[in-house]
């Protein structure tokens, strides 16, 4: 099976200006269109859905697998949409400070990627201006949006990881899906070896974001 070679992170916007658009709603857009589900690999919620709270996370394809947001780079770069139109609206405090501290951990997490290959879709025309890809991607799209400035994003990002506490050496990346998996399910199995955080524990287990992950991996 093809696995993601991941060099790029490449930012889009839904271009939808409505309520209550989310992954759910964009993987049936994609579906619709013939594809194997979402084609984004993250989705950040903005200030229009009723259910969700502005800047949360959300999972989309699964990481390892190529995405389908960009063609030249779908087999090398990690999708993440965030909801709203950005020719018409800018991203909400909320989704930026998410977009920023998603970016961040991603490149904790995969050596080949580097703040300056943050790029907005608009901006695979500049890497095939520099010979990177072929020109039969060139997009005429505005994606992620005129309202939406990458080189700002990149200046966060950069502020953000001078500032946060960063992972180094051994443990820099996460371990995988599945070792994470076993470890959760140890922890469960174990709990009773710790009768005074046997609670906390149970919390934590049941957290919405713990259980959104077992249920995808």
């Amino acid at each position: 099976m093809t696995t993601l070679d991941a060099r790029y992170i490449v930012v889009h916007t839904a271009a939808y200006s409505g309520k209550n658009c989310d992954a759910d709603r964009i993987d049936q857009w994609h579906r619709e269109r013939g594809w194997q589900g979402i084609g984004y690999h993250y989705v950040i919620i903005n200030d229009r859905h009723e259910h969700l709270d502005d800047g949360t996370v959300q999972l989309g394809r699964e990481v390892t697998i190529p995405g389908a947001h960009a063609r030249g780079l779908n087999s090398s770069s990690i999708g993440i949409c965030c909801v709203g139109h950005g020719d018409r609206d800018p991203l909400t405090p909320a989704q930026t400070a998410s977009l920023v501290e998603l970016i961040s951990s991603l490149i904790d997490e995969y050596a080949g990627i580097t703040t300056d290959r943050v790029i907005g879709h608009r901006e695979i025309n500049k890497l095939i201006t520099k010979g990177e890809i072929s020109d039969r991607y060139q997009t005429h799209k505005t994606c992620p949006g005129m309202l939406v400035s990458m080189d700002e994003i990149r200046h966060a990002v950069e502020q953000y990881r001078t500032t946060e506490p960063r992972l180094d050496g051994a443990n820099k990346s996460l371990p995988p899906p599945k070792q994470l998996k076993e470890a959760l399910a140890v922890l469960e199995a174990s709990s009773r070896r710790f009768p005074n955080a046997s609670e906390p524990l149970r919390e934590f287990l049941s957290h919405p974001e713990v259980v959104e992950f077992l249920e995808r991996n």
